[in-house]
């Protein structure tokens, strides 16, 4: 086995090698860099849900629910006010004060919406006679000041592949925030001490970014580039704006049609789905920057797609394929137990549901990649377009659908995820220069490895139920069997058949 497992290792490195022009030193900050973003969305994604657990148990459905309504239309404020300075950041060079054009952009962004926040907030309050509204949404206007240009100071680190101290950044902060809110709502602060939580971590994050970054901005902006930046960031805000109201149809369609109990259920379900996404795709696209950035640096393209960033981008959708998979495929077999676990037994409902919309998670992993990709190659305007006929098709599934029940719902949200992925890989490959047939034979030997995994923790689940062993006991037994199984497979398939994609650091190109 450890052989085995060697080869694996061996593979794997054969694909981050490529990806970084194949030197060891480059290769190792590759996976150190991966290693930390996924250990900083790893803490992120406990301490989310640390503080949602306690709110559960403190706060009345009633205030939760007023929380999370003002919440959502934050969110909605809060596109607008990044307007995506933080991918600007990664996409320009930062010569000629450029960096402090941009940063004045988001300053004067945030205290655009905060003032915003502000003045709905006093007319809850004078008008409406509503105080505790008012002081909600004045926290979270607040907070709305720094948080742009934050994601501006966000975008320096991940360009300059600084994702080490930018993960460490996260954690302290989250942390520090949590505790806040968790403490707070224990002492009885309510719905305003997950508001002050965030306003902490957010404060804590852009102090801790000055301190290390040693800058601030001087404030100015030449009206050239400001037309520069706005021709960028409407295309990233309508993106954005796209895929925050596609997020909330599902719980919207279904509550509506079905009722707010089955609404409940699949919501649970996205969450669930959403929080093992993120732990791949947000690493995989902040890596995606750094790593295409560097080759559109180097081979001087003029923002046109190279055959250098092809390959490259080809190269690491086979390695985030072979990372993410076995996630989602796991999270399908592994649906009700987890359920079972965290929710209880009221929610196993909701299993079936988990268990449909991870495998269709899949085919949407690829498109985390189709931003860098298409900023850096100069043709970020192909996105928005293909962002709405993706909503489009998704919600309209959702709602022919939805009447026949939760389980049709989410079938069809594969359906509409077959159609995105069609999508992303065409315009991948027509502006991007991915070459996605030799993604596909890439992942020829994932997918016999995953049909192992998936044989391997089936039949440990059904020797269990003939068996006195506990049930955690073979949970665990199948999440270590089923692991080990898709990397002995991957093992075993690369020495037998030397790999579908030998990689020659030479070229940085894909052999088939």
């Amino acid at each position: 086995m450890p052989v085995l497992l060697s080869k694996t290792c061996a593979w794997l490195s054969s694909k981050a090698t490529s990806l970084r022009g194949g030197t060891g030193s480059s290769v190792r900050s590759l996976i150190s860099n991966a290693m930390w973003t996924l250990a900083a969305k790893i803490v992120v994604q406990f301490t989310q849900v640390a503080t949602f657990v306690v709110a559960a148990r403190t706060l009345a459905s009633a205030e939760f629910g007023l929380f999370s309504y003002v919440a959502a239309l934050v969110a909605l404020l809060l596109v607008l006010a990044e307007g995506g300075w933080r991918e600007f950041v990664m996409k320009t060079n930062h010569e000629e004060g450029r960096l402090d054009q941009i940063a004045t952009v988001a300053i004067i962004s945030g205290a655009s919406a905060m003032m915003v926040g502000l003045s709905i907030a006093t007319f809850l309050g004078l008008y409406l006679k509503m105080p505790h509204e008012a002081l909600l949404v004045t926290l979270f206007g607040l907070w709305l000041l720094p948080t742009p240009f934050s994601s501006v100071c966000e975008g320096i680190f991940i360009a300059d592949a600084r994702l080490r101290e930018l993960s460490i950044i996260k954690v302290a902060a989250e942390l520090c925030g949590t505790v806040l809110a968790i403490v707070g709502l224990l002492h009885g602060w309510n719905i305003f001490a997950l508001v002050a939580g965030r306003l902490v971590t957010q404060l804590l994050t852009v102090i801790a970014f000055i301190g290390i970054l040693r800058w601030l901005p001087k404030l100015g902006i030449r009206s050239v580039f400001f037309w520069e930046i706005f021709e960028f960031s409407k295309h990233v805000v309508y993106n954005r704006m796209i895929v925050l109201m596609r997020s909330y149809s599902g719980t919207l369609v279904v509550g509506s049609v079905l009722g707010l109990a089955e609404a409940g259920y699949y919501r649970a379900a996205e969450r669930i789905v959403s929080a093992f996404t993120d732990l791949v795709c947000e690493p995989g696209r902040q890596i995606a920057w750094g790593v295409f950035r560097k080759v559109a640096a180097s081979n001087g393209a003029g923002g046109e797609a190279s055959p250098e960033i092809g390959a490259k981008a080809t190269n690491y959708l086979v390695f985030l394929m072979v990372a993410s998979a076995p996630v989602h495929i796991g999270l399908a077999l592994m649906s009700g137990t987890l359920i079972h676990l965290v929710l209880g037994d009221d929610w196993a409902p909701a299993a079936i549901l988990v268990s449909l919309l991870s495998v269709k998670q899949i085919l949407l992993v690829p498109g985390c990649i189709t931003e860098p990709l298409l900023s850096l190659t100069g043709s970020i305007r192909k996105v928005p377009g293909a962002i709405l006929i993706n909503s489009l098709v998704s919600v309209g599934l959702m709602l022919a659908l939805s009447p026949f029940g939760m389980v049709a719902a989410a079938s069809g949200q594969f359906i509409a995820a077959v159609f995105s992925f069609a999508v992303s890989a065409w315009l991948q490959s027509r502006y991007g220069a991915v070459n996605w047939l030799r993604v596909l034979r890439g992942c020829v030997h994932p997918v016999a490895a995953l049909i192992a995994m998936a044989l391997t923790v089936i039949a440990l689940g059904n020797v269990a139920t003939q068996s006195l062993a506990s049930g955690l006991t073979t949970n665990v037994l199948q999440i270590l069997a089923g692991s080990l199984v898709y990397a002995a497979t991957l093992a075993v398939l690369h020495k037998i058949a030397g790999g579908l994609l030998p990689v020659t650091a030479a070229n940085l190109e894909i052999k088939l």
